[in-house]
């Protein structure tokens, strides 16, 4: 049976100088075994599937993972860097270093294998350093994974898992999830308008129906009297008629089309 640590506590009161009386706490902690460790494996994937020197994207308890090989060993990061933005090309393709880091493709940031630690923050771009401590971008997450001689295994007791944080591999989602420093939404409001005011449910406005039979028939009037109206013109040679001509047969055009978008308008208010 494991020994457990036991923790004694003792109380004695004393006085000083003065005559005042205190208290005064002891407290001795005998030595043990540690706790029994609550990892729980889960069987991930046969190991056949994760060739040596592959990479292989997944998704698991919510979190979009990837698994790696380096130094014959099989590890397990999310698929995209906490660094990049929206639109992240993730770790599929990023560079492993001799120093167990892995790269971020965008910003050059290097994050650690093991731990997630950042190593080395915007290397390349001090300017972005500076605008973006590095105390605002979270660690890279890493789960721990274990292979056999026919399968991967993945820790499911992961409190990640259980609380089932979503990282996407990016899109235009991203803004809803909390993994980026880039992952801030703003709120939308009107220019002039408080943006703590309740915008009132506004009547939906929908456009007059216009049935296919007169949309074909109107249509076909409107080619038959400009291509009547121009060979007219052609023929007598007289290009300013052609070109009031036109300019008024644009001008009824459009009058009636304001007029029909002004219809439906009233019409769904």
């Amino acid at each position: 049976m494991a020994a457990r640590n036991v923790v004694a506590i003792a109380s004695r009161t004393s006085s000083n100088s003065k005559g005042c009386r205190k208290r005064v706490v002891l407290r001795a902690e005998s030595g043990g075994s540690q706790a029994p460790s609550t990892t729980e494996w889960a069987k991930l994937m046969p190991l056949d599937e994760v060739p040596p020197g592959t990479r292989k994207l997944f998704s698991y308890g919510g979190l979009s993972l990837m698994l790696f090989w380096y130094r014959n060993k099989l590890y397990c990061v999310e698929s995209r860097s906490p660094a990049e933005g929206a639109y992240s090309e993730g770790f599929i393709d990023a560079l492993l270093s001799q120093e167990y880091t892995i790269e971020c493709p965008t910003t050059k940031t290097t994050f650690d294998i093991r731990t997630g630690k950042i190593m080395d923050w915007y290397p390349d771009n001090p300017v972005l350093a500076f605008l973006t401590p590095k105390d605002t971008c979270r660690d890279l997450v890493v789960v721990k994974v274990k292979t056999d001689d026919e399968a991967v295994y993945i820790d499911a007791s992961d409190e990640r898992f259980q609380d089932k944080q979503s990282l996407t591999k990016g899109g235009y989602d991203t803004s809803a999830e909390t993994n980026n420093v880039f992952g801030l939404e703003p709120k939308m409001y009107v220019e002039g308008r408080n943006p703590g005011d309740v915008e009132p449910d506004r009547p939906m406005v929908s456009a007059k129906k216009l049935s296919p039979a007169t949309l074909a028939v109107s249509t076909l009037a409107v080619a038959v009297v400009a291509v009547t109206g121009s060979a007219v013109c052609l023929y007598f040679e007289n290009l300013v008629a052609l070109g009031l001509f036109w300019l008024t047969g644009f001008s009824i055009v459009a009058f009636f089309i304001t007029q029909f978008a002004s219809e439906g308008t009233e019409d769904g208010m």
